[in-house]
């Protein structure tokens, strides 16, 4: 039933009719409430109109009576009107079907030739309309501009919502369309077929225009492109209708809060949440509700859990659910039981997310509770406005934790006073509260003009960093294996990783805007210092020290197992000098000191205070490069240094009083090398230099600046000097080295070359070694060929070794007696004197993509959960295609094709076969199992595949691409084909070759039913072929290049993204554009993936940052920063629990996006 408000005036006098008068008087209703006395006569009158009343104070009818009355004075009957002369725009199907039920009340029969669109699936049909209720999508897919060319008023029911936000662009897209052409004379709408076929003249428009009226219980007043804001801008007539409740509480709401915590002191509960549902329970159950309850989650997993607790733990059969994802016909049949009088629904308790807090008519409802907190002032408004309505009493309960009892506590002071004091603009009611309650009572247009509001749109929030697979070997010594064992750190992207070795678990340090560069640990392993490059040569690049205890600390006592993004909370200092790259690092023996040099364009050296983060001294590093800093080990060489580089290697000493680097270039003879490594021996008496040419120089440091009481600055006659050589050089250069000395006390010398050999020197008695009386070469005890080349060392426990590649692979290693080794390592090749003394152990620890990962895809199995499905995915990057274990982030298997670079992957989707494509046109399946070849397409395409999709019906059976059943494939090439294939047991036939591109077809979408894909094209096409004839059937064309596309799981719509940084959505209909998001990255957009509710979607690019997007709302709900380079795939996991993205840099990395669902589904 309609609601009926008691006021001192009747309907009559407002300008209505007397036949309606009269419907409105057999309904009981006979007095217009407060707005409806301000807005029906300015509406009758056909001023634009502001419609702004608390909820349930009767805006519907409001602005649905004049509309009425204004149809029924029309010179055209109703009946006789082929195209609408009126138009009602809403939020949802639910808000269209209760307008229509409001309109059949007061007029049967002019409902029954209106026109509901709540259904992008609908369309306007031949018969006569007066009247379209619709939401906007579905008004775009049904109508065409010229059907509203007779449209003389136009309402915007929830407008807070329609002018924001998601459908922001659609609904400004109606107005424009509408208000910008001609009004038509009302007459030539008649439905007969001599005006339909007329060409309209001048003589035939209208003097008029259309009349415009917005309708909401909230609008948001700041910011250039706020409601408010656009009103006055495009409507600067329109009159205000605006109540005295306006923004308010409603004045007969009594409202109650319950503490969480305290009721926490009082019991044994498991957890929070727990307890939170207890305290529901006793809510509910202690008599205090009057009516129907209506109970509020923040998410669709609260309600649903929430839900199963009533039902099932505490018996409560009169609950239900009510929220996007409950069947549509069940919310129809909940939505007349909330209306009903039968004493069985009496207490029916609703648990709902905010999507039954806007516009519903819950007359009856006596009772709401916020089970969980609203998450901002707009939509504590409108949940608060569920009870109490039309003049009744009604109760609040409000379950309060220490996050919002501030914001209860000044809600319950402003009482029926307006809000806006209460809040600021853009502060959330979770947070603090500064701005003092005003309780001075402005009238309606005051508080108006003065109203700042929060808007209801969600801040972005940081994704979680999970897990990833990779590391970044380009840089030297970015591996670091700290010295009780426990922990690697290594470089991936922008984020330093912490991976406790034991446990497989990863935290990340994320800080860093650009790909880092070297890596340095503390002696006493409590610091972390990581440089980088900038993204620029002129941009300043900085140096994080973090607090590696703490995050070692909160790695393993973290709730999660461990996996944790604990983004910069760990950043010490950020030390900001070097200008454009940081080359190398190094701590001081004691930690007093950190020494880093910059980079080729800034080639300084800096000294840095631990303790303050302040730079004591800097200097140049010398007349050329200088690529790399070691620090002495002795707690008494606290000061000394040495660096090398280009044809110099040199010492260093800080004098701390006047603040001052102290330099001795060391003696080599008639040598020139460049020097790549150093490494210091536990003495501090010898330094071993790594070069480029592949020899290692012995260098004696004892000198005038490491005596203790040296003089500066010094006389400089005693300097470092070279003492020899290695017997052999290293192919491709000594790249890292560590010096090791045994418990025997006899030293050696471990280092990695370009070339992958992994060689131990050995250098005799470690007291022997440091004096310089030995003249022979350095001979090599024994050798060990790694792949890729070796890039870092890094000793951990007494002789336990890491090595890392820049083919992204990780080794541990030992060094050990050969006796009781495996004697037989092909690549070994120890000297005479060392054969029978010295043996290496190796074993391959970690590895990955070592080249730009270019596509990523999980398993589609109809046979397995979406869980399993998560369990692995499939990449595939230059040579090689790999199966990973996502949980545990271990290779599976391998399938490699040298010489080659493999574009895009897909599974079948019984998950039978991999199918690839790669860049000599062939396409190639492989058995996931075994990794062995099934079949080959030769020359599939004149060039590279660039682009696969496997074709096969959800009918298809679980096994058979495995057991022979036909099944199709389509791939697209660089030539700009795109072909489909028949696939049996024995042959794979082409069936089509499509050309209509003039470009590269970057990306491929097949429909469910498999008659249908549309194809994305470098060229600026995306062309929808019928599978069935193989002809062009949609095209859809922009000034971009289409790197992606994808259809929305409904199939409605599809969405792109290209080279113009923007995503398009696109009627799957028609082929027209309906959305534009516009830079929507800073730079072109690779990726992009949707999950299959069709809430959200995932896109990233060259800019190396992951977006998550809202479908409906067109809005970023959240951001993942950690590629360094472009992120060339994404994809989301069946289960929606994570995201796996991809990226040029050689990385994987998994994100975690769970709660973000349940968020944004409310």
């Amino acid at each position: 039933m309609l609601p009926q408000h008691i006021t001192t005036r009747f309907f009559q006098s407002l300008g209505l009719g007397p036949s309606l008068n009269d419907r409105l008087t057999q309904l009981g209703l006979t007095n217009p409430t407060a707005v409806q006395r301000k807005a029906i006569p300015s509406i009758l009158a056909g001023d634009d109109v502001v419609v702004a009343a608390e909820t349930g104070g009767g805006k519907t009818l409001a602005f649905l009576l004049p509309v009425v009355e204004k149809l029924r004075r029309n010179s055209l009957p109703p009946n006789e009107m082929r195209l609408p002369a009126a138009l009602v725009l809403t939020t949802s199907q639910e808000l269209v079907r209760q307008l229509a039920t409001v309109l059949h009340q007061v007029d049967p029969e002019l409902a029954r030739l209106a026109v509901s669109l709540s259904s992008t699936r609908q369309t306007l049909g031949g018969r006569a309309c007066p009247l379209v209720l619709a939401t906007p999508s579905a008004l775009l897919r049904a109508t065409k501009p010229k059907d509203f060319a007779f449209t003389q008023t136009v309402v915007v029911d929830e407008a807070d919502m329609l002018l924001s936000g998601g459908f922001e662009k659609e609904t400004k897209q109606i107005l424009a369309t509408i208000r910008n052409q001609p009004l038509l004379r009302t007459e030539l709408n008649r439905n007969t077929e001599e005006i339909k076929d007329r060409e309209f003249g001048e003589e035939d428009f209208s003097d008029r225009t259309t009349q415009t009226v917005f309708s909401a219980a909230t609008i948001p007043d700041y910011g250039k492109r706020s409601v408010r804001h656009y009103i006055d801008y495009k409507f600067p007539s329109a009159a205000f209708a605006i109540t005295e409740g306006f923004h308010r509480t409603l004045p007969k709401l009594t409202l109650k809060a319950h503490n969480l915590q305290d009721f926490m002191a009082d019991g044994d509960f498991m957890d929070e949440q727990h307890a939170r549902c207890e305290l529901l329970h006793q809510i509910l159950t202690s008599g205090t509700s009057s009516g129907k309850t209506l109970v509020f989650t923040n998410s669709i997993a609260s309600a649903d859990a929430l839900f199963v607790f009533l039902q099932e733990d505490k018996g409560m059969t009169n609950c239900a659910l009510f929220h996007k994802e409950v069947d549509r016909p069940q919310r129809q049949k909940l939505l007349k039981r909330l209306d009903s009088d039968d004493d069985g629904d009496q207490n029916l308790v609703v648990i709902c997310t905010d999507i039954a807090a806007r516009g519903l008519d819950t007359t009856k409802v006596g009772h709401v509770v916020q089970f969980e907190f609203a998450s901002d002032v707009v939509s504590y408004l409108h949940r608060i406005g569920r009870t109490g309505r039309a003049g009744t009493s009604g109760t609040v309960t409000s379950i309060e934790s220490s996050e919002n009892s501030l914001v209860l506590e000044k809600i319950r002071e402003a009482g029926s006073s307006t809000l806006q004091n209460a809040f600021s603009r853009k502060r959330s009611l979770r947070k603090k509260l500064v701005c003092p309650l005003d309780a001075k009572l402005l009238s309606p247009l005051e508080r108006y003009d003065h109203f700042f509001f929060l808007t209801e749109m969600a801040d972005t929030r940081e994704l979680r960093l999970r897990r990833v697979i990779g590391y970044n070997g380009t840089f030297p010594n970015t591996l670091i294996y700290t010295t009780d064992g426990k922990y690697l750190i290594y470089s991936l992207g922008l984020a330093v990783v912490v991976k406790d070795i034991k446990r497989n678990t990863q935290c990340f340090l994320r800080g860093h805007t650009d790909v880092i560069t070297c890596l340095a640990v503390s002696n006493d392993g409590s610091k972390l210092a990581s440089g980088q490059q900038s993204k620029s040569r002129g941009n300043k690049a900085p140096v994080l020290v973090w607090d590696l205890a703490e995050a070692t600390k909160q790695l393993n006592t973290s709730a999660n197992g461990g996996e944790d993004d604990h983004s910069d909370n760990f950043v010490t200092f950020r030390l900001v000098l070097h200008m454009g790259k940081v080359q190398s690092l190094a701590f001081s023996a004691k930690d007093s000191f950190l020494f880093t040099v910059g980079g080729q364009d800034d080639n300084a050296l800096v000294c840095w205070n631990m303790q303050t983060g302040e730079p004591i001294c800097g200097t140049p590093s010398g007349d050329d490069s200088t690529l790399v800093v070691a620090a002495f080990n002795r707690e008494a060489n606290d000061e000394l240094l040495v660096t090398g580089g280009n044809y110099n290697i040199t010492l260093w000493r800080v004098e701390l009083k006047n603040r001052k680097f102290h330099a001795l270039r060391a003696n080599l003879g008639n040598l020139k090398r460049i020097v790549t490594c150093i490494g210091i021996s536990p003495d501090d008496k010898v330094a071993y230099c790594g070069t480029k040419t592949g020899d290692l120089l012995e260098i004696i440091l004892d000198s005038d600046l490491t005596k203790p009481n040296c003089l500066f600055p010094p006389v400089g006659t005693h300097k470092p000097r070279y003492s020899r050589t290695t017997k052999e050089r290293f192919s491709q250069g000594i790249v890292t080295l560590v010096v090791h000395d045994n418990e025997e006390n006899r030293r050696f010398v471990l280092l990695g070359a370009g070339d992958g050999n992994l060689a131990v020197l050995k250098l005799g008695p470690a007291n022997t070694a440091s004096d310089g009386s030995k003249t022979q070469p350095i001979a090599t005890a024994c050798m060990e060929k790694l792949m890729g080349g070796i890039t870092a060392l890094s000793e951990g426990r007494h002789g336990d070794f890491y090595a890392g590649t820049n083919h992204s692979n990780m080794y541990q290693f030992q060094l050990a007696d050969d006796r009781s080794s495996t004697s037989s390592h092909s690549n070994n090749r120890p000297s005479s004197a060392s054969v029978n003394t010295i043996g290496l152990h190796v074993v391959l620890r970690s590895t990955c993509h070592y080249g730009s990962i270019n596509d990523v895809v999980f398993p589609g199995s109809a046979m397995r959960s979406p869980a399993d499905n998560s369990h692995l995915f499939v990449t595939c990057a230059k040579s090689d295609i790999r199966i990973w274990n996502a949980r545990r982030c271990q290779e599976i298997l391998r399938v490699q094709v040298p010489n080659l670079v493999c574009n895009c992957v897909e599974l079948t989707r019984d998950g039978g076969l991999v199918v690839s494509g790669w860049d000599d046109g062939k396409v190639r399946a492989f058995y996931p199992e075994s990794g062995k070849l099934k079949f080959v397409i030769q020359d599939a395409h004149n060039e590279s595949v660039t682009a696969i999709a496997v074709c096969t019906p959800s009918s298809y059976s679980s096994h058979s691409s495995s057991s022979g059943a036909e099944w199709r494939l389509l791939t697209g090439g660089k030539d700009g084909r795109v072909r489909v294939w028949r696939i049996t047991a024995s042959r794979q036939t082409m069936e089509a070759s499509l050309k209509e591109h003039r470009g590269p077809v970057n990306a491929i979408q097949v429909v469910q039913d498999c008659t249908a894909c549309v194809s994305a094209s470098s060229d600026g096409s995306c062309i929808v072929w019928n599978l069935e004839t193989f002809v062009r059937t949609q095209a859809m064309f922009a000034s971009t290049v289409f790197r992606r596309v994808l259809y929305h799981p409904d199939e409605s719509q599809l969405l792109t993204c290209g080279s113009d940084r923007r995503i398009t959505y696109f009627d799957a209909y028609d082929g027209e554009a309906i959305r534009f998001l516009e830079e929507a990255a800073e730079l072109e957009m690779l990726a992009m993936d949707i999950e299959h509710s069709g809430t959200l979607f995932a896109t990233g690019g060259r800019d190396g940052m992951l977006k998550l997007w809202h479908y409906d709302n067109g809005e970023t709900v959240a951001i993942g920063r950690g590629h360094s380079e472009a992120i060339n795939a994404v994809k989301i996991s069946p289960d929606r629990k994570e995201i796996v993205t991809v990226g040029s840099e050689g990385a994987v990395m998994i994100w975690e996006m769970g709660d973000l669902l349940e968020h944004t589904q409310a």
